[in-house]
């Protein structure tokens, strides 16, 4: 099978040796499709003149890796399209291990292969696994390796990770490739999803290994954005991957468990807890001046402070009322109105995957139940009231999880 190996770089032309220079062992016998996601240093110029059999494909504006992964796809011309990060480097037998696994699994559209770290002793992506409010989770991601079994060749997996997955063209173009809609970021979860529910597998190739600078690529967005694409694109899945069915049995603790996270980071704010605190509930008493200046010179420092008693005394007391700040409250906020302004493409969506559908989502969570995982502060509280058991449906298999038993315990320090 022709194979095209495709690399999105939107500022990685320091990446690129990483990538696209492991795959010179395969020169000749796949194609190596760079697309230079509209990079201010326009790497693929750069990368040509250093590898000349590339195909570089620019675009000027960055349309996101998912949107930057359908573009390359367009130019690939391999009957299997392989998926590699700019900041990833693959290890011998990569390549054979995708399409080897591919020949094997008929049924399989994809193939889901491993990341490690970069030094090779901690995992990255082992596999998948999705919460109920279609999060996503790289199951064991920065345990050292050796303490996680990898999956089995050919083991069936909810998703592929996108930074290392194979796929073959006919399904990606069944599907129309990843929602561009999505930006970045679970993109692979909802690809998975519809793949299933189109009667297709996604099955591991553990033998398919890259070594992964972690977040090289990604830390370029911030941690408050990434937070933005990531709350957005869950609501945006669930709205358009979930059949009837399942969006009944789930929408109630879905949007619940958005909401609750909603009030919880506005009553964090201590200016904003009593602007927004129920005018006929339970009195909450609010913070007093001392409170509220130790937090202004905690958040702002002196010149903060200076500035806010400035204006105070400049336009008069109500100057510096409650404001929304970068943090999880306006996150959340960011992801809302993205996610009520795409539900008219997401509805699209949904109705042309149910024209597709030949499995129901029931079957789907059957195979990989959906995790309860207490993620953001005040989750562990409400996920274990019952309040939010009441919300979670019967007969529907679901997991409870710790957080530090998905992930391994460094990665949630700060």
């Amino acid at each position: 099978m022709k194979t095209s190996v495709i690399v999105v770089a939107h500022a990685g032309l320091g990446h690129l040796e990483d990538s696209i220079g492991s795959l010179e062992v395969e020169a000749g016998r796949v194609e190596v499709v760079l697309v230079d996601n509209g990079s201010a240093d326009r790497c693929g110029e750069a990368a040509v003149a250093r590898w000349p059999r590339l195909v570089v494909v620019r675009s000027e504006a960055n349309l996101g890796f998912a949107g930057g992964v359908n573009l390359g796809a367009e130019a690939a011309r391999g009957d299997v399209l392989i998926l590699l990060n700019d900041d990833a480097a693959v290890e011998p037998g990569f390549v054979d291990a995708h399409l080897e696994t591919l020949a094997r699994h008929p049924d399989a559209a994809a193939t889901a292969g491993r990341m490690t770290s970069w030094d090779r002793r901690r995992h990255d992506f082992v596999k998948g696994a999705v919460t109920f409010d279609v999060h996503a989770f790289q199951v064991g991601q920065g345990w050292p390796v050796g303490t996680m079994a990898a999956p089995e060749v050919g083991e069936p997996l909810p998703f592929p990770c996108g930074g290392n997955m194979a796929i073959r063209r006919t399904d990606w173009a069944a599907l129309g490739g990843f929602d561009a809609g999505l930006f970045a970021y679970f993109e692979d979860v909802e690809l998975g999803w519809r793949l299933w529910a189109c009667g297709r597998e996604v099955v591991a190739a553990p033998d398919a290994v890259a070594r992964h600078r972690g977040g090289a690529t990604s830390s370029g967005l911030g941690d408050f954005r990434r937070g933005v694409l990531f709350e957005r694109n869950a609501l945006r899945t669930f709205a358009a991957c979930a059949d009837d069915e399942y969006r009944a049995a789930f929408a109630p603790a879905v949007y619940a468990t958005f909401l609750h996270r909603l009030a919880t980071f506005a009553r964090a704010e201590a200016e904003l807890a009593a602007a927004v605190a129920d005018p006929f509930g339970p009195v909450v008493p609010p913070p007093s001046r001392g409170e509220r200046w130790r937090r202004r010179l905690a958040e702002g420092g002196v010149v903060g402070a200076a500035r806010h008693l400035a204006a105070r005394l400049l336009l008069g007391p109500g100057a510096g009322g409650p404001t929304v700040s970068d943090g999880h409250l306006l996150m959340q906020l960011r992801a809302l109105d993205g996610f009520v302004a795409g539900l008219g493409a997401g509805e699209d969506r949904r109705r042309e995957l149910a024209r597709r559908r030949t499995m129901p989502d029931r079957a789907i969570v059957e195979r990989f139940p959906r995790l309860v995982v207490p993620t953001y502060p005040g989750d562990d509280a409400f996920f274990a009231s019952e309040a939010f058991a009441s919300l979670l449906p019967s007969g529907w298999p679901v997991e409870r999880r710790r957080l530090d038993e998905v992930l391994h315990p460094d990665l949630l320090e700060g």
